[in-house]
């Protein structure tokens, strides 16, 4: 565990997702590799970017996919979402964004992921892979603690 100090958490703020922002006086810690703001869970931490945390992800400042019942139980394992469990696609995203996973029927927010499409492209696909999740109810970083 270690506190950024005021200079980390300055050119923290360049890398961070959009509507996401650290305060000089904003306690921040990073901890097996989710960064804590205020000691509650703020970013996940993988290959070297920032993902949202799922107990604080500020859903309006991202695009969804959502998915099936079927497809439910295999993101919550961590495969790859498939073309066919997705039901309904935002619009307006990029391959390489962050987007949301969400449940059809519930509208609940199940995992953070990356677009291996646009969304347009997404539209048009007939099967494959679609998004890499990333962060997901119940993994490792879902239940961590300060």
């Amino acid at each position: 565990m270690r506190h950024l100090s005021g200079k980390e958490k300055k050119s923290l703020s360049s890398e961070l997702p959009t509507g996401y922002e650290v305060d000089k006086k904003d306690e921040i810690i990073e901890k097996d590799n989710i960064l804590w703001k205020n000691k509650e869970p703020y970013l996940v931490i993988k290959d070297k970017s920032y993902f949202p945390h799922l107990k604080t992800v500020q859903e309006e400042h991202f695009k969804c996919v959502y998915v099936d019942r079927g497809a439910i139980p295999f993101v919550l394992k961590g495969a790859d979402l498939m073309r066919a469990g997705i039901q309904i696609i935002d619009d307006g995203f990029s391959k390489g964004d962050t987007i949301l996973i969400k449940d059809e029927e519930h509208k609940k927010t199940i995992a953070v992921g990356v677009a291996m499409f646009s969304s347009e492209e997404m539209k048009a696909q007939t099967g494959g892979k679609s998004v890499k999740p990333i962060h997901l109810i119940a993994d490792e970083f879902y239940n961590s603690e300060l």
